[in-house]
């Protein structure tokens, strides 16, 4: 049986980092000097829908000044984005409780590929290539088909923020280290560029944004084949579920493969209702899928000391 792992913003939040709506905020105050982005901004529910509607404008005008609209908007995303890497870099370790039963790391250690949503820094900074469980499973994790920066080794065990800087390039090969746990960033990361190329998906065209990309496509390609693989168990932390590429690959794993899900976030399985001020409710797809557990809890307080919690999420494994 397939054990895999896919997280979302609100995985990090358990680290203090900053959910979508927040992040919104944040970009409107770094916006503050442009009056018709912040005026987009204003008007938009997520920062990734304003990115989309001046992503749009440039690919419909590709003027001088939509150019510099979408190249302000991308430089309060980064600025925004390196605010919350910096704290995550300041931290000592993603750990929650000093008992090493309640690691997170070794919990993490468990999965057979982590697939992230998230653009942001926390695994590189602080689960990296780090091996804590016993009896050793892997020799490390990996981000396929990414070199790892000169210098990146000798920086294990210094500071965080040694790392967060450094910039990721795809390398020639598309696969997976021999013995090293795959991490998955779905949508790039902040620090990943090809060439002078930014790795990073925002906006409200990722589906597209990603089959032009040979890496992420790949990416896209082991997610599906994970779920597909039969029987597959999904663990789902932190994603609200508003990824409609996403959300079809988990459909159609479901319906060809029996994919279950396993649920951690505030609202459980109350999640996957995407329609709860409707008069009249249609069952969502998703709802579908058998949900064969949830946690609602935090994983500040699950790995710090919860045995009750705790164990409910090592149940997912049998």
């Amino acid at each position: 049986m397939v054990h895999i792992l896919l997280i979302g913003a609100g995985f990090s939040r358990n680290w203090n980092g900053w959910l979508a709506d927040e992040l919104r905020a944040k970009l409107l105050a770094r916006l503050a000097d442009n009056q018709e982005l912040h005026r987009i901004a204003s008007s938009c529910a997520s920062f990734e829908e304003a990115f989309s509607r001046v992503q749009r404008e440039f690919k419909g005008t590709g003027s001088a000044q939509s150019k510099a609209n979408l190249d302000s908007m991308q430089a309060a995303v980064m600025k925004t984005f390196r605010a919350m890497n910096e704290s995550f870099a300041r931290r000592p370790t993603m750990e929650f409780s000093n008992e090493r039963y309640f690691s997170i790391r070794d919990f993490l250690n468990r999965f057979d590929a982590i697939f992230s949503l998230n653009q942001d820094l926390l695994l590189e900074l602080h689960y990296g290539h780090l091996e804590l469980a016993e009896p050793r499973r892997w020799n490390g994790c990996c981000f396929p088909g990414m070199q790892v920066p000169a210098g990146w080794g000798a920086t294990v065990g210094q500071l965080a923020r040694n790392r967060r800087d450094m910039i990721w390039q795809p390398g020639a090969e598309l696969r997976v280290e021999e013995g090293s746990q795959p991490i998955y960033k779905l949508h790039g990361s902040v620090n990943w560029k090809e060439g002078d190329t930014d790795l990073l998906v925002l906006g409200g065209e990722k589906a597209g944004a990603i089959a032009g990309t040979r890496l992420l496509r790949w990416y896209s390609d082991e997610f599906r084949r994970y779920l597909g693989a039969g029987g597959t168990h999904l663990m789902v932390i932190g994603y609200g579920f508003c990824d409609d590429h996403i959300n079809r690959m988990l459909h159609e794993a479901y319906t060809k493969s029996g994919l279950r899900m396993f649920l951690v976030g505030p609202t459980g399985s109350r999640v996957l209702n995407r329609q709860p001020a409707a008069q009249i409710r249609v069952r969502d797809p998703l709802e579908e899928i058998p949900i064969i557990g949830e946690s609602v809890r935090p994983l500040t307080t699950t790995f710090n000391g919860d045995d009750l919690e705790h164990d409910e999420l090592l149940r997912f494994f049998g």
